[in-house]
């Protein structure tokens, strides 16, 4: 009997053939590199892609079927600041459902430090999709100056160059710098040369906030440019754009500052997202000197009249000119913990509320007011949507968030932090044709891979880690909206990272199989 067993099990198996954890049947691939759709099977063990085609009998524990869907690598966001509260909501799921399986963290300045302990503290709680970090300039200038209004010393110069080589050490794939935010925005352009050789010589690359993207936006692009000349390093252009009516139409001639750039050898590329609007902290329309030393020193200026009526000149010009997109109105709240009932009305409405015409001058007192309570963001309608598509449009730009991690249902975030890649691949590639989805998808995969130096993510690949996103090309679109953003898109039926399924039809399966990937020199 036993022998009949053996030989039965025999049988089974020369019938059966190799097992798999999962087998995708049916999809059209997209393997990242921007070549054509082509039909085919995706094996996967271990989590890596062991095969693609069609294995006789093969068996899997998990067998989705792809028909009529497209199997795509997982999005690689460039630009994020998921990490500022991954710690508090490891699953990261408005990423994960939005078809991220890479966010890189540590932008515009701003990361944890040091970067090793919070590594340690990621890999023990776990995390949804993989993360990469960058190292803060204003971080590492904070950690060394605090918020100084002033040019580092020598020897400043080289605590930072040493922190930011402990940061290389660490794992970061570069830096990020946040020249339009303090401390960074008082330092100079030799300064963050110094400390963008550091990373050079550890392989890394520079990603960078500007300072400025709207009037200044050109001589900003150059500096920039002149920073990766200079350093011997790729440059990274951070969610791209042209702030204020009156630079609409100038991303023209910035791109072609990148192209010219690239002719010369040296390799600029740039990350953008796909909405008319930004986001980011209501003292942005402050003047940066106003901001030095801090809360305490920036409630005693705004107490004292004189001090008070040269900030407030500075905010009406940036919500004239800049930011501020002409008009109170373009100016929404967006978290505001002091009063959480300003979040989501704009700064017109908020005016008016507290007895105010909706003047730029009275807007700016209200400004100040909020300010002077409390911390808060904001959503600034100042761009193009002109220029969104030329950006969008350009070979060497990525599709990239700029969002963070969210807790579903609180305040009221940028739509970009649940909508961009969706809203790429439903908006701009099915219904106005602007990009091919091939194309799209290369930028939100092996493009943005390749400047971050990772050889195995990226592509649809033997032996690359199984990181998909399985998605219908007929109705994948964005739901998330100015009034209600807390929305995940439709359209995206299964989102694998490392092997593992994470979302299965809109539903988090309550994995956490990220990774914190480390930049090797």
């Amino acid at each position: 009997m036993k022998f009949l067993t053996y030989l039965f099990s025999l049988f089974f198996i020369s019938c059966t053939g190799p097992t798999y954890d999962i087998i995708i049947k049916n999809g059209q691939i997209s393997d990242g590199t921007g070549a054509k759709l082509f039909p085919g099977d995706i094996y996967i063990k271990d989590g890596k892609i062991i095969q693609i085609g069609q294995i006789k009998r093969a068996v899997a524990e998990k067998i989705l079927d792809a028909s009529g869907l497209i199997v795509s690598p997982g999005f690689i966001d460039m630009h994020t600041h998921s990490e500022r509260r991954s710690l508090d909501f490891p699953p990261v799921e408005n990423y994960l459902q939005q078809g991220v399986t890479t966010m890189v963290g540590g932008n515009c300045g701003g990361s944890p430090f040091p970067i090793g302990e919070f590594i340690d503290k990621t890999e023990k709680m776990g995390i949804g999709p993989n993360l990469a970090l960058l190292v803060g300039h204003n971080t590492v200038r904070r950690e060394v100056m605090g918020t100084e209004n002033r040019l580092a010393t020598e020897k400043e110069l080289n605590q930072m160059r040493a922190l930011v080589q402990s940061a290389m050490d660490d794992g970061a794939f570069g830096m990020s710098t946040g020249l339009k935010y303090i401390p960074g925005a008082y330092s100079n352009t030799e300064e963050v040369i110094a400390l963008a050789s550091i990373v050079s010589k550890n392989g890394g690359f520079y990603a960078t906030h500007m300072r400025e993207e709207g009037i200044g936006l050109l001589e900003s692009t150059e500096e920039a440019i002149n920073i990766g000349r200079q350093a011997n390093l790729p440059v990274q252009i951070s969610h791209h754009k042209a702030v204020g009516k009156s630079m609409w139409g100038n991303s023209t001639k910035t791109l072609e500052l990148v192209n010219k750039a690239r002719s010369e050898g040296i390799d600029v590329t740039a990350d953008q997202y796909p909405y008319t609007a930004t986001s980011t902290t209501l003292k942005v329309v402050f003047p940066a000197w106003s901001l030095s030393g801090g809360r305490d020193a920036l409630k005693k200026r705004l107490d004292d009249p004189i001090q008070r009526q040269k900030i407030k000149d500075d905010i009406v010009w940036n919500i004239v000119y800049d930011r501020g997109g002409g008009d109170p109105a373009s100016i929404v709240v967006a978290s505001y913990p002091p009063n959480t009932e300003y979040n989501g009305m704009n700064l017109a409405e908020i005016t008016q509320e507290n007895g105010y015409d909706p003047t730029p001058e009275n807007a700016a007192e209200i400004l100040m007011n909020l300010v002077y309570e409390g911390d808060g963001s904001g959503i600034y309608h100042c761009l193009n949507e002109d220029d969104v598509q030329q950006i969008m449009t350009h070979p060497q730009v990525m599709h990239a968030s700029d969002g963070s991690t969210i807790q579903f249902g609180r305040a009221q975030p940028h739509p970009r932090n649940y909508g961009t890649y969706p809203k790429v691949l439903g908006k701009y590639v099915r219904e106005l044709g602007l990009l091919s989805i091939e194309e799209a998808i290369r930028k939100m995969s092996s493009l943005p891979a390749s400047v971050l130096g990772i050889t195995d993510r990226g592509k649809i690949k033997k032996e690359f880690w199984a990181d998909l996103v399985i998605f219908d090309p007929n109705t994948i679109i964005d739901n998330a909206t100015w009034k209600d953003p807390h929305q995940y898109p439709t359209g995206i039926s299964w989102v694998i990272v490392n092997g593992a399924i994470s979302i299965d039809h809109r539903i988090w399966t309550e994995k956490l199989s990220g990774k914190v990937l480390i930049h090797t020199p």
